[in-house]
């Protein structure tokens, strides 16, 4: 019995380890956890097209799929196959959710495999794929009617075994008529889509004049021909053109940081490198044409703008940065139609997530309209669309309304995490999820208003958005949706009878929140940026206006608080040390120049002629202040006016009060004690006297006349005491030159004395 145990063990571990590939049969699928299946074999399938995105009544009889099949081993790919396969048609939310992470079944309808051959290592082969729409289940997708159903573009091949899955690529199917056979006339849902326009901010916060500085330069790709803003502007004229239906329910939601940038970089900009040092720009033009796109595309759509550079409001508020969240948002909507010329939809907010907590409502002020995620709202009985009244508890008001966004279709255009939508990245298929998801909410008898609302950073591209707008398109035409504009939805009435929902915040939303130490750091900037305000002066006639200086600066400093870096607070931490170092390098601007040589004094009241720059295009009041003034004493200074980009010269009168050299402090203070630049050493060299010096030299002058004077008074008394003798009692020696010999006389006389006269 032990011996027959044993044997039963092994054969069942066998058993278990024995790959799926190995025990399924050869051209039959196996079921995917994921929408974009590995290979088996060093391959990649990349599809490039499939047609049409929307099934209609009015649309064609078959699915054409087509894309390229790369081999990218080294060893040779033979009996190479393709096809489309289908599951059953989603019933219900569950099963909607369980295609969206890819594990919904996609083995009910298997139609034959279209052969391609072998492919040599390296080598690359286009592949295109038709399947009837109805028909046989053997030959055809027999789509049984409306829904939304699960397809599988499946690869099979061998490596030198048998043919097996070597790649797959999963998505969703809508249905909304079968070809040649429209049924009863559905009932249409009104629909709106937000479209959002984003990127994360890239621009360094700017002055006006200077030249425009970007950390990077991938938006120069982004803007071009083939890059994924240029893209959504051109989908917009492809596929949603002007004066189309699907146009009139497409509401454009816009950063204003992203449109800003791009005005300043069709002019020439730089980027800087990691070594500090900055190189021009390439894409000036490429921006320049996509904001002209743009403009035109917003010409007579509806245009939502949301907070400069997509700022966290929630976690403004909460860092007590509420005022800072109601200006930026007013400059904003007021900053995007300056540039683009066209109305933008007033008092209406989307934060990101489509959630708020009651604080940040209230700040928002009252008569605010809001675009919000149902799951972002409770006691609403489980509505996933319309409009309601929402309530700031606190406050007691249930005066602001919000439309409700379906959370479903956000999931849908965000895709799953963790999971490619094709193998070789997003592609042709990348936006087909959220059409799915579109006409399953389109379904049924009585459906309800649908709000598409991608996530804020939708990463879709050209072809995504494309996808998106024709299913929309589509299903417009063929009466699932009717558009309804977003400012239609917002003015939909609330029955005077229902209750005020209230907010839910969800606690994931507030762990991804920008850290309050970055919003700490905001608020230090914009109290910076609103000293210099307030030193500045607004002349008429001269150089630019404070708000046209200080207002963008303001805004930029919404950059670390960008949406984009939520759950990265490294990110964001680095970000707001950039904005520090930009908002420093501005006010050093503003400084007093040292000059090329130290300043020579020769006079003790001799004035020092001082340098004050102003960096900035906006008049600046300032004040000099000096110190380590030891030898100097300086009289009051007044306020300076420095002209835009100007300079002048302050004459500062000042006593010297002592000789040598040394050193003073130069530095500048706005008008109310904030430190501008950095202060400059002067360094002065004086030969004047100082004080104790003048005293010394006045008594060595007076006891050199002293001993003058005593000198004359003794000459003079000496003088007075008989002719040709000292005065008595002089002291002085009274002896006379020797008498000369007197002359030889006659002989015989005598030597004596000469008479006396």
């Amino acid at each position: 019995m032990n011996r027959i145990a044993a044997l039963v063990a092994i054969v069942l571990l066998a058993l278990l380890t024995v790959p799926a590939s190995a025990l399924a049969a050869p051209s039959a699928p196996a079921a995917a956890p994921a929408r974009s299946e590995q290979p088996a074999a060093p391959v990649r399938l990349d599809v490039d097209a499939m047609s049409p995105r929307a099934v209609t009544a009015t649309g064609p009889g078959e699915l054409v799929v087509s894309g390229t099949i790369t081999n990218t081993g080294t060893a040779p790919l033979d009996r190479l196959s393709v096809r489309v396969q289908r599951g059953p048609a989603l019933s219900g939310e569950p099963g909607l959710r369980t295609a969206l992470d890819g594990e919904a079944g996609t083995d009910d309808v298997t139609p034959p495999f279209a052969d391609l051959g072998g492919l040599a290592p390296g080598a690359s082969v286009p592949f295109r794929y038709a399947v009837a729409l109805t028909g046989d289940p053997g030959s055809s997708l027999a789509l049984p009617g409306p829904g939304t159903y699960p397809i599988l573009v499946n690869l099979n091949g061998s490596t030198g075994g048998d043919p097996s899955r070597l790649a797959a690529v999963r998505t969703l199917l809508p249905v909304s008529s079968l070809p040649g056979a429209p049924g009863p006339s559905p009932q249409a849902a009104p629909a709106t889509m937000l479209y959002p326009i984003t990127d994360v901010p890239r621009r360094i916060p700017p002055v006006p004049g200077q030249t425009p500085v970007l950390t990077d330069d991938e938006l120069a790709d982004s803007f071009a021909p083939g890059g994924r803003l240029r893209g959504l502007v051109e989908a917009l004229d492809t596929r949603a053109p002007a004066g189309s239906p699907a146009r009139a329910a497409v509401c454009l939601a816009i950063d204003p940081e992203l449109v800003a940038t791009a005005a300043a970089m069709r002019n020439g900009y730089e980027v800087t490198a990691p070594d500090g040092t900055t190189t021009p720009g390439r894409g000036a033009e490429a921006a320049g044409q996509w904001l002209t796109a743009l403009t035109a595309a917003a010409r007579g759509t509806c245009v939502l703008a949301l907070p400069p550079s997509d700022a966290d409001l929630v976690a403004l508020v909460r860092g007590g940065q509420a005022e800072l969240a109601r200006l930026t948002l007013e400059q904003g909507r007021t900053a995007l139609v300056d540039e683009l010329g066209t109305p933008v939809l007033p008092d209406t907010v989307w934060p990101v997530g489509g959630v708020l907590d009651e604080p940040t409502l209230a700040a928002l002020g009252g008569g605010t309209r809001l675009v919000l995620s149902a799951d972002g709202v409770g006691g609403v009985g489980g509505r996933t669309s319309g409009a309601v009244r929402v309530t700031d508890e606190a406050g007691g008001r249930a005066a602001d309304r919000a439309l409700l966004a379906d959370p479903l279709l956000t999931e849908a255009a965000a895709g799953p995490d963790g999971v490619e939508l094709q193998g070789g990245g997003p592609g042709a298929l990348a936006g087909q999820d959220l059409a799915g998801a579109l006409a399953f909410r389109a379904a049924g008898s009585a459906p309800e208003p649908v709000v598409v609302a991608p996530p804020h950073g939708w990463s879709a591209d050209g072809e995504a958005a494309a996808g998106v707008l024709s299913a929309l398109a589509a299903l417009i035409g063929d009466g699932r949706l009717t558009p309804a504009g977003l400012p239609a939805f917002a003015a939909e009435p609330v029955p005077g009878d229902e209750e005020a929902a209230r907010l839910f915040y969800p606690v994931q939303a507030g762990g991804a929140e920008i850290p309050g130490s970055v919003i700490a750091t905001i608020g230090d900037q914009v109290r910076s940026i609103e000293s210099l305000r307030g030193a500045a002066e607004g002349r008429t006639g001269v150089g630019a206006g404070p708000a046209e200086v200080f207002d963008p600066l303001v805004r930029g400093t919404l950059r670390s608080a960008a949406a984009a870096w939520r759950g990265d607070p490294a990110r964001a931490e680095r970000e707001a040390a950039i904005v520090t170092e930009r908002i420093q390098g501005i006010r050093g601007s503003v400084r007093v120049l040292e000059p090329p040589s130290p300043y020579s004094l020769g006079t003790s009241d001799a004035p020092l002629l001082i340098t004050v720059a102003n960096g900035l295009p906006v008049t600046m009041n300032v004040r000099v202040v000096l110190s380590s003034t030891t030898g100097l004493r300086v009289a009051p200074i007044p306020v300076q006016a420095v002209p835009p980009l100007g300079r002048v010269q302050v004459r500062v009168s000042a006593q010297v009060t002592r000789s040598g050299q040394f050193s003073v402090g130069a530095g500048l203070r706005t008008p109310d004690g904030a430190t501008l630049g950095p202060d400059t050493r002067l360094r002065v060299r004086s030969t004047v006297y100082g004080t104790v010096t003048v005293w010394l030299t006045a008594i060595a002058g007076a006891v050199l006349v002293v001993l003058v004077v005593r000198r004359i008074l003794r000459r003079t008394r000496s003088g007075g005491s008989g002719p040709g003798g000292p005065p008595a009692g002089s002291g002085e020696s009274s002896a006379s030159p020797p008498d000369p010999v007197p002359p030889t006389t006659p002989a015989g006389r005598g030597t004596g004395p000469p008479p006396t006269r």
